[in-house]
């Protein structure tokens, strides 16, 4: 019997016989035998067995011959595209003047700046004075959101007459400044969406009033892959404001979208949107806000004067270089793109529903993003199934990166289905360069997992 189970500093936790396995992220001061890990949610002994029955697939992983690596967490990062990261090199070590000054070096930066500006707006088709650039998509919806109801507030109206709509599958940025919005005494309103992941019309219609003055939704869900009908939600704002003579503005988080859905914004037919380079093959630590129509925004970082007064600090050149192109690309290529990956990931699929015919799909199958499928498996623990997939040298994810990794499962699953599919999730999501070799691989270690799973569950 093993007395103790101890970590040694980070997810790796050594057990009181020797043998090591891994953890999520909590200190193990309890019998290896009997009471509950509350890290992982089952009992000790289950834990154990779980060594037991898993440490072959595991361990084979960690020690085999290591061989390509397979990433299939595009959704939380994608590599900087080699047309991309040329367009940037230059503006680190040759035009490395800052944009605010006035001498030569920092003209040509502004250029530089107001170039990419330009050439953001033309792939979106908004002006150029519509487009902020932000640190990525989490800043960006950040200053929407609370930008927005700021300069309400500035302008005499009341936290407490206001209300925000919004659903309870929003992206992290957009779930915790709702939170803080509640803080403040704003009504902040919850449409729900229905099994699939998508919003109910006559639902949504019903939650617009005479107080609301924002609705924030994702185009992509970042979790499930599910697109909501962002025209048909921005029609029906519209209408309201002429009917009711109001002015709610529609904010859409298009932070997973445009790799996969065109992202002009006079089609939309929104007010704001947000976009995150580092998600379409772009740099990290960049991303945009266009904001158009009526209706001011209160800065939220404070100090210099730069992007237009919205956004403090100095521009990094060659992030806003690489987001203006990247984001050019993947609008340019979408067709292509969109067609190429649905077929590996409709390939993946199949052959999941063949070899694992317990998964479920989360999350609407029509109304899906090319490059997402999002399954639960009865009974699975999901974070221990990704660390066995990691060990064999596949990248996969549970949910949002953003969301961290506290084992509670998926709240965006947990919406739309139940706690058993909250708990047993595993996100896919491919990119432009994988294979259908490199899913089938993905699957077969998946299947093997959950294959000795049931065995140990049935002794």
């Amino acid at each position: 019997m093993c007395p103790m189970i101890t970590t040694t500093g980070g997810r790796f936790v050594i057990c009181g016989c020797g043998v090591a396995f891994f953890a999520i992220g909590q200190k193990w001061k309890t019998p290896c035998v009997g009471g509950w890990c509350s890290a992982m949610n089952i009992p000790h002994i289950y834990l154990f067995g779980h060594l037991c029955h898993y440490g072959r697939i595991m361990f084979s992983g960690l020690f085999k011959k290591k061989s390509k690596r397979i990433y299939l967490d595009f959704a939380a990062a994608t590599p900087v595209h080699p047309d991309v990261f040329r367009a940037m090199e230059p503006y680190f070590t040759e035009e490395y003047g800052n944009p605010s000054a006035i001498h030569q070096e920092g003209v040509r930066a502004r250029n530089v700046v107001e170039g990419a500006r330009a050439d953001t707006a033309r792939t979106l088709r908004v002006r150029a004075g519509d487009v902020t650039f932000t640190s990525g998509g989490t800043e960006a919806n950040n200053l929407a959101i609370l930008g927005t109801v700021d300069a309400l507030h500035s302008g005499g109206l009341a936290h407490d007459h206001m209300e925000v709509v919004s659903t309870r599958i929003e992206h992290p940025s957009i779930i915790e400044t709702m939170r803080v919005l509640a803080d403040r005494g704003v009504r902040v309103v919850y449409v729900p969406v229905d099994e699939d992941g998508r919003i109910l019309q006559k639902d949504f219609e019903e939650v617009l009033s005479k107080k609301t003055v924002l609705v924030v939704v994702s185009y992509v869900n970042s979790e499930i892959g599910v697109v909501q009908d962002i025209k048909k939600i921005s029609r029906t704002v519209r209408k309201f404001n002429e009917e009711h003579e109001v002015h709610i503005r529609t904010l859409v988080d298009a932070a997973q979208a445009p790799l996969w859905l065109p992202c002009q914004v006079d089609a939309l037919g929104v007010d704001l949107l947000t976009l995150d380079s580092g998600k379409c093959y772009g740099p990290k630590g960049v991303g945009v806000l266009v904001h158009r129509g009526e209706g001011s925004l209160s800065p939220q970082t404070f100090g210099g004067s730069q992007e237009s007064g919205l956004r403090a600090g100095t521009e990094n050149v060659s992030l806003i270089v690489g987001c203006a192109a990247a984001l050019k690309r993947a609008q340019e290529g979408v067709e292509v793109r969109v067609e190429n990956v649905q077929k590996v990931r409709d390939a993946m699929l199949a052959y999941i529903e063949r070899e694992i015919p317990d998964a479920v799909v989360n999350g609407s199958q029509e109304h899906r993003v090319a490059n997402n499928l999002n399954i639960s498996l009865p009974g699975l623990d999901s974070e221990f199934a990704v660390i066995v997939l990691d060990t064999h040298g596949v990248a996969t994810s549970t949910r949002s990166a953003c969301s961290g990794a506290d084992g509670s499962g998926s709240y965006v699953v947990r919406e739309i289905a139940d706690e058993a599919r909250a708990t047993s999730t595993v996100r896919f999501t491919l990119g432009e360069e994988t294979t259908q070799a490199d899913v089938r691989h993905a699957v077969d270690i998946l299947k093997e997992h959950v294959q000795a799973m049931k065995k140990f569950q049935a002794k």
